[in-house]
């Protein structure tokens, strides 16, 4: 039987198309008929092949509503309220994919949104594909086919929203004036290697880790065992899922069912979402890439800025665009369960740093001061989303802002303190209402005190009376901290050390 005429899942009604460069449309059909899409004015044709066809719309500036009509052997399809505008996808885990309704000062932007310009669309959660009769793609963790469109945000379906990527896409709006596509690809819990092939993994004597891990955890996968388990997993869920949504929240909440049992089919396995979800996108045309996530990693924070360049530089293998901008969240604050004084964070968001040193066309907010010491979850999402805005802002939009908060940029020492000096200080350094936090000194024997400190300008002064001859400073050096340094514009230094021992 031959294929009718289709088009891909992602195009709907309500949709965002990339304004200003040709947009990749593609479907299925009969092998040989021939296709023709429509949009503004512009026609262009090609013809079924093996199944399946693929055409590049003309560059259409921005504007809207139009239709896309897509026509063959007589059938067609005809697709309305469409946008030309900026895409952005925004991937990641739970804090990038935690939603409006849950943020804090959510559900009163939800109350009185009207956003006509703002669309999202949510990829669907597909855990492990399981090509049934009908061909359609089931998620085995729940056992449903699934499927999304494009929304328009208003209070029916903004709730739902990316926090993160609404703060940000509703800031877009408001500077540039265009709309805003979201395309939400995350998933709570999962790992950066969760996000690229296989042999980004395994091609590399080091990355090889985390498929080698998995493949270790399996072997012995025992069918049986893992249907009691994940049957009592499923009833913990539900009751955790019961006192959600009625309200719960806290300690009356409790933690969500942790760890989630393993199968060879688990949806946290390394370089699994990405066949399942990733590769659903490619290559609908983007703008750029919003990423938050991290906390997945921290226990290779060591190795997570060579995992995050491969992930990089394969995202934008997969649109063909080595410049496609990547903008990112660096980790908050976060008390680790106790462990506040740890530094797996810390070395994550120094991997997270070096990350934008090395590769180009990259940018991180900093968002230390957002974390909460006992949820992993902080609530208060909008100035991560405003400060992705200003990133975007300046480093894709060539706007005029200040996106950076203090950056450190040298040290000397002089009467027995460390002087320390910021670019990015704007009219001068501060810490607010509050005195200046944060701050740690050493000498040669490398064991950190606490220090006082003090802003001049575009300087720190730092000294403690237990370190007479400093040699080295570090800033908010812990897994969650108070630390309180910023710029005239508000926006807050990242943790550092001058004495960096890797590059």
């Amino acid at each position: 039987m031959s294929k009718g005429l289709s088009v891909n899942a992602m195009f709907t009604d309500h949709m965002v198309l990339q304004r200003g460069v040709e947009v990749p449309v593609w479907g299925e059909g009969a092998d040989g008929a021939v296709v023709r899409v429509r949009c503004r004015g512009e026609q262009v044709e090609t013809r079924v092949e093996n199944g399946s066809w693929m055409i590049a719309l003309p560059s259409i500036e921005a504007g809207g509503p139009f239709e896309l009509i897509i026509e063959s052997e007589g059938h067609s399809i005809v697709i309305r309220d469409v946008l030309f505008g900026d895409v952005w996808l925004a991937g990641g885990q739970s804090n990038m994919e935690w939603p409006l309704s849950e943020a804090q000062g959510g559900p009163a932007e939800i109350e009185h949104i009207h956003l006509p310009n703002l669309r999202y669309y949510d990829v669907p959660k597909v855990a492990y594909e399981d090509r049934a009769a009908d061909g359609a793609a089931h998620d085995t963790a729940h056992g449903a086919a699934h499927s999304s469109s494009w929304k328009v945000c208003t209070p029916e379906h903004a709730g739902a929203f990316s926090a993160v990527a609404f703060y940000f896409a509703r800031q877009i709006i408001i500077e540039q004036g265009v709309p805003i596509g979201i395309i939400g690809c995350n998933w709570g819990g999962t790992s950066a290697s969760c996000w690229v092939p296989e042999h980004v993994l395994t091609d590399d004597s080091e990355l090889r880790i985390y498929a080698d891990e998995f493949i270790e955890i399996i072997k012995n996968f025992d069918p049986a065992a893992f249907a009691i388990e994940e049957a009592e997993h499923n009833v913990a869920l539900a009751e955790f899922n019961r006192k959600h949504a009625a309200g719960l929240r806290g300690k009356e909440l409790g933690d969500y069912p942790w760890p989630i049992p393993i199968s060879p089919s688990y949806f946290l396995r390394p370089y699994g979402v990405y066949g399942t979800m990733l590769l659903k996108v490619v290559p609908f045309g983007l703008k750029g890439f919003l990423y938050y996530q991290g906390e997945g990693d921290t226990h290779r924070s060591l190795l997570y800025d060579k995992l995050m360049e491969a992930l990089i530089g394969h995202w934008r293998a997969l649109w063909n665009q080595p410049k496609l901008p990547f903008l990112f969240v660096q980790l908050p604050a976060f008390g680790c369960n106790g462990n506040e004084l740890g530094e797996e964070w810390p070395l994550l968001r120094e991997s997270q740093l070096i990350v934008t040193e090395r590769v180009a066309n990259t940018g991180m907010v900093v968002a230390i001061d957002c974390g909460e010491r006992e949820d992993i979850h902080p609530i208060n999402k909008k100035p991560v989303g405003e400060r992705l805005a200003l990133l975007a802002l300046e480093q894709v939009y060539g706007q005029s802002v200040e996106s950076s908060g203090p950056v450190f940029h040298s040290l000397k020492i002089a009467d027995g303190k460390a002087i320390l000096s910021f670019d990015h200080s704007g009219e001068g350094l501060s810490a607010g209402d509050f005195p200046l936090t944060g701050f740690e000194i050493t000498d040669d024997s490398n064991v950190y005190v606490p220090a006082q400190a003090i802003c001049k300008g575009n300087e720190v002064e730092v000294w403690s009376e237990q370190v007479q001859q400093p040699s080295a400073v570090r800033y908010g050096w812990a897994n969650y901290t108070e630390a309180n340094l910023v710029n005239s514009f508000g926006l807050p230094a990242g943790p550092f050390r001058t004495k960096r021992v890797r590059t």
